[in-house]
């Protein structure tokens, strides 16, 4: 009978995480999952790195992403009830453009994004291509796509700090050189003032 209690929950457990993870995975990709055009022309642009901002696509293994988005506003995703996504002009709605940013690192999706506010990485050395999409509040994209990409450089911090070494040595042995080299002819100098013959009178 305990057997069967046993069975029961971990049969209920296992139906709660599986009808739960599907609400809180976005759907991306599929035939179905693609939204009405814009309302108006929607962008995404990167600013930095890698954009106008700063062209440098060279970073620490944390940085921040800076971006803009036209004619569209970021917020939270709602539920399917919720208006917060973007719709045409229908009976009393007036079109929108709303919706949220889904963030992918090597193509892999990382996170969701709602505000204008940068966005934090973490990432390990090496070459990364970071994408930034625009998706409606139900985690559709829009057809066409709307997206923005940079690849990025991330430094290895235990490389960075070999060569702050190494240049801080190499700096260090050229002031010490030049210092000798002043104090020798420093010396040459007070030398010759003060065993200079003095003009007889």
């Amino acid at each position: 009978m305990r057997s069967h209690k046993r069975l029961a929950i971990i049969a209920l457990v296992l139906a709660f995480f599986l009808t739960a993870m599907p609400s809180t995975t976005p759907r991306v990709y599929g035939a179905s999952s693609i939204a009405v055009p814009c309302s108006a022309k929607c962008t995404i642009a990167i600013l930095s790195p890698g954009g106008p901002l700063n062209l440098n696509t060279n970073v620490n293994s944390s940085f921040i992403v800076s971006f803009a988005v036209n004619n569209f506003t970021l917020v939270q995703p709602g539920t399917v009830n919720d208006v917060n996504t973007t719709v045409p002009a229908s009976g009393s709605i007036k079109a929108h453009s709303e919706g949220h940013i889904h963030v992918f690192v090597d193509s892999h999706y990382i996170t969701i994004w709602t505000t204008t506010n940068g966005i934090p990485l973490t990432l390990s050395p090496g070459t990364h291509t970071i994408r930034l999409d625009l998706v409606n509040d139900l985690h559709y994209e829009f057809s066409p796509g709307i997206n923005a990409t940079t690849t990025v450089n991330v430094a290895d911090p235990l490389q960075s700090t070999a060569n702050t070494a190494q240049s801080n040595a190499g700096n260090a042995m050229y002031y010490s050189l030049g210092a000798l080299i002043v104090s020798i002819v420093a010396v040459i100098l007070v030398a010759y003032v003060a065993f200079k013959p003095k003009p007889k009178p």
